[in-house]
């Protein structure tokens, strides 16, 4: 998870001067360019299912919680009960904004341009929810032990 982060962070990083993106200038971009929406894209993408599909299920099946009888919904709202994340609602907007990336629309600039522009402002805020479940997952210190939490 931290290392799709830290890829999504620099890919954030690195498209900053070209968003807002329009239609216009999402058809005239670069190649290189386009890669670097492509990187960021699919990025974006990796970190929204990681979470979902895999960390949330570790920390509920961590809890105590058999998340095989659970949909992603439940999951999700049980990852912000236990506090790991922010907002369930947010999370989801995350889920819609991927899976609206996830259809190409080559006919149709406008619409990809919208859609990247709801991915690039959302971006941060999936970071910083990354962040907050990486805390969440993280291993108590153990001052008895004398260990260090894994980071």
């Amino acid at each position: 998870m931290q290392r799709c982060a830290t890829r999504l962070r620099r890919s954030v990083q690195r498209l900053d001067p070209f968003f807002p993106v329009g239609a216009d200038r999402l058809q005239k971009l670069a190649p290189e360019q386009q890669d670097d929406i492509d990187a960021f894209l699919k990025r974006f993408e990796q970190l929204v299912l990681t979470l979902q599909d895999q960390v949330f299920i570790g920390l509920a099946i961590r809890e105590g919680e058999d998340s095989r009888e659970m949909s992603r919904r439940d999951v999700t709202e049980l990852m912000e009960r236990l506090g790991a994340i922010p907002s369930a609602r947010q999370f989801r907007d995350f889920v819609a904004v991927r899976n609206r990336l996830a259809h190409l629309y080559p006919e149709d600039p406008a619409r990809q341009a919208a859609n990247l522009n709801a991915a690039y402002h959302a971006a941060p805020h999936l970071l910083q929810t990354s962040e907050q479940v990486g805390g969440f997952a993280a291993p108590p210190n153990d001052a008895s032990s004398g260990g260090a939490a894994a980071s």
